[in-house]
C-alpha cells in the first residue's frame, strides 16, 4: 500500500493504493480499477483495513490483482505541516466543502489521474454512495463505471432519519459546543490526546490501528469541514432520485443496514418498491453503518464476491456472444 497526498482541483487530497500509484502507468492491458470514495468524516484512513483486506481478497478468490484507490474528501485531512501546499481554510472557500464542491473533487480526481480506457468499480460508503450517484450523470464518466456499490447509502432523507433528527435538533448549539471541545482537547499534549482516543477505542473496542487517523479527526480546522458538509447533507439530501437509479440499474448495486440510523429499513424497501429491478440487499449480519471501525473485514470479504461475481458473469457473457 501506498498513501500520499495529491492535488485534485488544487486541493491536497489524501490517496491510500493499493497494486498500482496513482502516477503509474495504465497498459492496454490494466483496465480496471476500484476507486472506494468514503463517508462523512472523509478521512480515507478508517478505510485502510477494509480495503487492504479486498485487494487481499480479490487476488485470492480470483486469482487477479485490481488496482484500488482510496479518496478522502476535499478539507478533511490536512497534508503534513512541511508540505508546501495547504488546505484552503473554510471561511470565504465553503463552496469547495460543501456536498458539490465534494462531487466535484471526485469529478476532478477521475478526469485528472484515471485513463479514459480504464474501467471504474466504484464503491461508496454512506454519503460517498450519494457522490457515486451523482457522478451518473457525467456521460464521460458514466462511461467508464463497471459497477458501482452503495454501501449503507444515503441518497434520500437524511434530515428525516433517526439520526439526521437528532443532528437538526440540536444543531446549531451541539456542533458549537463539539467545535470548543475539539479546540480545548488539541492544546492537550500529543502523548495526552493519544492516550485518550486509546481509552475511548478500548472501551467501544474500535480497531488501535485507527488511533492515528482519530488523532487528526480531533483538529479543529477539520472538525469544521466536516460540521459543514453534513449541514449541507441534511439540506441538500432530501428526495430520492429514482428516474436517475432507474436509468443505471444494471450497474448499481445497494447494501443497506438493519440497525442503521441514517438508513432505515423503510428507505430499502422504498427503493425496491420504485426501481423492483435495481440489484439490493439488506444486511443479515447486524453489520452497523460505520463498519470500517468494526467490522471491515466483514465487509470486504463481501464487497469481493460481488466484484468476483460480477467478472465472471462479464466472462460468460463474453463467451456466449464469441460462440454465437
Amino acid at each position: 500500500m501506498q498513501e500520499g497526498y495529491i492535488d485534485v482541483g488544487g486541493i491536497p487530497t489524501h490517496v491510500m493504493c493499493w497494486g498500482k500509484w496513482i502516477s503509474d502507468r495504465f497498459d492496454n492491458s490494466d483496465n480496471e480499477l476500484i476507486i472506494c470514495v468514503s463517508g462523512n468524516p472523509g478521512l480515507i484512513g478508517f478505510y485502510s483495513k477494509f480495503l487492504g483486506k479486498l485487494y487481499e481478497s480479490l487476488d485470492v478468490c480470483h486469482g487477479k490483482k485490481i488496482p484500488i484507490w482510496g479518496i478522502g474528501h476535499a478539507g478533511h485531512d490536512d497534508p503534513p505541516r512541511n508540505s508546501e501546499k495547504k488546505v484552503p481554510r473554510l471561511k470565504g472557500n465553503e463552496q469547495l466543502f460543501n456536498l458539490q464542491g465534494q462531487i466535484h473533487h471526485k469529478m476532478r480526481f477521475i478526469e485528472q489521474y484515471v485513463p479514459k480506457h480504464v474501467k471504474i468499480y466504484m464503491i461508496g460508503h454512506s454519503i460517498g454512495a450519494y457522490m457515486n450517484l451523482e457522478l451518473l450523470r457525467e456521460p464521460e464518466i458514466k462511461k467508464q463505471v463497471k459497477k458501482s456499490y452503495m454501501l449503507f447509502p444515503t441518497i434520500e432523507r437524511m434530515a428525516a432519519s433517526p439520526n439526521g433528527k437528532l443532528f437538526t435538533r440540536f444543531f446549531p448549539w451541539m456542533t458549537q459546543l463539539a467545535v470548543w471541545i475539539y479546540a480545548l482537547f488539541a492544546l492537550l499534549p500529543e502523548k495526552v490526546r493519544i492516550f485518550i482516543i486509546f481509552l475511548y477505542f478500548s472501551v467501544f473496542r474500535i480497531e488501535k490501528q485507527f488511533i492515528g487517523t482519530a488523532l487528526k479527526y480531533t483538529q479543529p480546522r477539520i472538525v469544521q469541514k466536516v460540521i459543514h458538509l453534513a449541514v449541507d447533507e441534511m439540506e441538500k439530501v432530501v428526495t430520492p432520485d429514482y428516474d436517475l437509479i432507474r436509468k443505471n440499474s444494471k450497474i448499481l448495486a445497494f447494501y443497506y443496514g438493519t440497525t442503521d440510523g441514517w438508513t432505515p429499513v423503510e428507505y430499502f424497501n422504498d427503493l425496491t418498491k420504485n426501481v423492483p429491478e435495481v440489484e439490493a440487499q439488506l444486511c443479515k449480519r447486524g453489520i452497523a453503518h460505520a463498519f470500517v471501525l468494526k467490522s471491515s473485514n466483514e465487509m470486504a470479504y463481501l464487497v469481493a464476491e460481488w466484484i468476483n461475481g460480477d467478472m465472471d458473469k462479464e466472462l460468460a457473457e463474453k463467451k456466449a456472444s464469441r460462440k454465437s
